[in-house]
């Protein structure tokens, strides 16, 4: 597939410009706003992003998998339901937060404010998906940077302005709207009501197990600050949430080319549009996820340092932290672009197994992990199991026997040398390990 490896260029410049963006703001607001703050709002999304997967059919998914994804009927049937489920998470969100807010001793207005988010966001246009399905890389990736700009400018003046937890509890909101406002910039964005009661029905079908997915993948990513915001002081959530933001971004670079380029691409090479895309694909995975893990490794090596360089002394334990959730993001990247192939082959029922599993696993190992080893014990456990969900994940894949075994082994070998590289030259200059305060904390 000409153009293939331009493609995947403008996906991660697209996210390092995107990220580096929402990297900067979680510095400046670390800075401007109190831990305690920082842990609400992880509270506050974690719960959000519950709301608003429930009854997820998977509208982006079904646009990029049917024939006739394209066509105004099946849009504009698509956008109503998206408009629908919105008006229903909203007031179904409205209606939890008397409960959440007793659950986590949070202000119910902040939950009540982040109710708003699945309506505004239900309104955006299908546009954004139709460019998923043409592969038009460079301006979805425009139209996300854009978006994300501006919502920084917004965070960045309510933070500065208000200095308490309602700033980044309004940005939240503004930046939902933002995104579905800016969505009708785009080509052929106009939608209008429509019910097709056989679209409605494909949708349903397919779409499926694509809310049994996401539901389970929620319920495993996000399980440990549910948990957490219950189980430990808000102010140390806070602390864990700025490590997790910074090991979350290759998983979500990994998962961005998922559904950008290896579900799409695979999509078209089934239907016959595209020749040569398996070897395209196969070369530019090697380099991604050589260069990715390797980088992964170093990070985790030196995570204490990189906390301690960016963030004011209040943070400096997210350091260790960071460098054990860096060792499972190794694997979580894997696993995510592997996820992608389940997805390509019409199996999504597969992938939602996998997350079932990591869920259960999560379930039980978060809650022994405290026990047994307090919070670093927590914080293991949260990595051990993206190591049992690329065990999962290549369960489906050797029952449809897919996969780039050989790419992933070497991935994980070069990984584990630059990892004992990164540790004996630490050693070697008489430094202490990023993981040497964890001895200090078990009990």
């Amino acid at each position: 597939m000409r153009g293939f490896t331009g493609k995947m260029a403008w996906t991660v410049g697209g996210f390092f410009a995107s990220s580096g963006l929402r990297f900067i703001l979680n510095i400046i607001l670390s800075r401007l706003l109190a831990p305690e703050i920082m842990g609400v709002m992880v509270v506050v999304n974690a719960v959000r992003l519950g709301i608003e997967l429930l009854t997820d059919v998977g509208i982006e998914q079904n646009i990029i998998h049917h024939p006739d994804g394209l066509t105004r009927p099946f849009r504009d049937t698509a956008w109503t339901m998206q408009v629908m489920r919105g008006v229903f998470l909203s007031a179904l969100f409205a209606l939890a937060a008397p409960f959440l807010a007793e659950a986590y001793h949070i202000d119910v207005r902040i939950f009540l404010l982040a109710a708003c988010s699945p309506f505004l966001g239900g309104l955006h246009s299908t546009a954004v998906f139709v460019l998923v399905k043409q592969m038009e890389v460079r301006r979805r990736n425009q139209f996300e940077i854009g978006s994300e700009a501006l919502a920084f400018a917004v965070s960045v003046t309510l933070a500065w302005t208000l200095r308490s937890v309602w700033a980044p509890a309004l940005a939240l909101v503004a930046s939902v709207a933002i995104r579905s406002a800016l969505s009708y910039l785009l080509p052929d964005a106009r939608q209008g009501f429509r019910m097709d009661a056989a679209i409605r029905q494909r949708i349903v079908h397919f779409g499926k197990w694509i809310m049994v997915t996401s539901l389970v993948m929620y319920a495993a990513t996000n399980l440990d600050r549910l948990y957490l915001g219950r189980a430990v002081p808000i102010a140390l959530v806070g602390i864990y949430g700025i490590a997790r933001a910074i090991a979350d971004l290759p998983t979500t670079l990994a998962r961005r080319l998922s559904y950008q380029i290896i579900f799409p691409a695979i999509v078209a090479a089934r239907n016959g549009e595209a020749e040569g895309v398996e070897h395209h694909m196969a070369r530019s995975r090697l380099v991604f996820v050589a260069g990715v893990c390797g980088a992964l490794a170093v990070g985790s090596g030196i995570g204490d340092w990189l906390i301690g360089l960016l963030y004011d002394p209040r943070y400096a334990s997210a350091g260790w932290i960071l460098g054990v959730l860096l060792i499972g993001g190794i694997f979580a990247v894997l696993s995510n672009l592997n996820e992608a192939l389940l997805l390509g082959v019409g199996r999504p029922a597969l992938s939602s197994y996998a997350n079932a599993a990591r869920f259960a696993t999560m379930a039980v190992l978060l809650p022994l992990g405290l026990h047994l080893g307090g919070f670093p014990g927590a914080v293991m456990a949260i990595a051990f199991v993206e190591i049992c969900q690329y065990g999962y994940i290549s369960a489906g894949l050797l029952r449809m026997k897919l996969g780039y075994w050989r790419q992933d082994g070497l991935a994980l070998i070069f990984a584990a040398a630059v990892l004992a590289g990164v540790c004996a030259l630490r050693l070697a200059l008489g430094l202490d390990l990023s993981f040497t305060p964890i001895r200090g904390l078990l009990p």
